[in-house]
């Protein structure tokens, strides 16, 4: 590329409004830019693949959801915890009677709720069998990931 054409885009853009223009002429690239420089680009974010379920046993004191009482509850069992960030659903629909309620059986696999996370709704299942002791999560309300969410009696 000739440098008299180079100068002769840069003396145009000097004397116009754009501020960047980029021109090819067979392999040969240009881009020319004028003012302050642009903020670098960050790379977005890179997250982990995301585990299966994540239960545990519940410690002695179990901290409610946001739109739960802020008191601790006492309360020893299995827990069941958001795999992930999203909306807890505990029907399938709003019409829907709830997938299970305080004081049911439950098997394992069960399904138990639904998180609704980027337009894909999830079924969380129990991997324990017993007595769903505690719901923990307000239904419609955003949950974190590893927020708790049921309570499990395996006992029960």
């Amino acid at each position: 590329m000739d440098i008299r054409k180079i100068q002769r885009l840069v003396e145009i853009l000097q004397d116009s409004d754009v501020t960047e223009f980029e021109f090819s002429e067979g392999e040969q690239r240009i881009r020319i830019c004028r003012g302050t420089p642009a903020a670098p680009m960050q790379a977005a974010p890179v997250y982990a693949p995301m585990p299966g379920p994540v239960q545990g046993v519940v410690p002695a004191a179990v901290q409610p959801a946001a739109g739960v009482a802020s008191a601790s509850i006492d309360i020893t069992g299995h827990v069941v915890k958001s795999p992930m960030v999203g909306t807890f659903y505990r029907s399938p629909s709003p019409e829907a009677e709830p997938f299970v309620q305080e004081g049911d059986l439950v098997k394992s696999g069960q399904a138990l709720c639904i998180i609704e996370a980027m337009k894909l709704l999830n079924e969380i299942e129990a991997d324990v069998s017993g007595r769903i002791v505690k719901v923990l999560a307000e239904n419609g309300q955003p949950v974190e990931y590893g927020e708790p969410l049921f309570v499990i009696d395996v006992n029960g």
